[in-house]
């Protein structure tokens, strides 16, 4: 059985290096390099976009989902963690729903701003 403590330094791994990584990718498409940041297969339906998945917020996703996996197993809450909002954004980039569909450019500048 794994320690608590291995677990908890895990956790502060993984959380450090997503915001690390995290934020010069949002930087980039703050100033409008990459409208395809928050494009995550599996959090859209744009059959077009299908083969167009960013590979680096796919794999930040990843981590996200290994820090939720942790803090779940530690009994540790999620809301408003960097781990959950990162789902959020790339859900709200694709959400079709809307009439007007946020840019990257503005999810970007708002993300950015959430976790400073």
């Amino acid at each position: 059985m794994v320690s608590k403590a291995k677990l908890y330094s895990k956790l502060d791994d993984l959380e450090l290096e997503l915001k690390e990584r995290l934020v010069p990718h949002l930087e980039q498409a703050a100033v409008g390099h990459n409208e395809l940041a928050f494009c995550v297969t599996g959090y859209h339906s744009f059959k077009q976009l299908k083969l167009q998945t960013d590979k680096t917020m796919a794999e930040l996703v990843d981590i996200g989902a290994q820090i939720l996996s942790l803090q779940e197993k530690l009994g540790e809450p999620s809301d408003g963690s960097i781990a959950e909002r990162i789902c959020w954004y790339c859900y709200e980039w694709s959400n079709t729903g809307k009439q007007y569909r946020t840019s990257a450019q503005g999810l970007a500048k708002q993300f950015l701003t959430e976790i400073s």
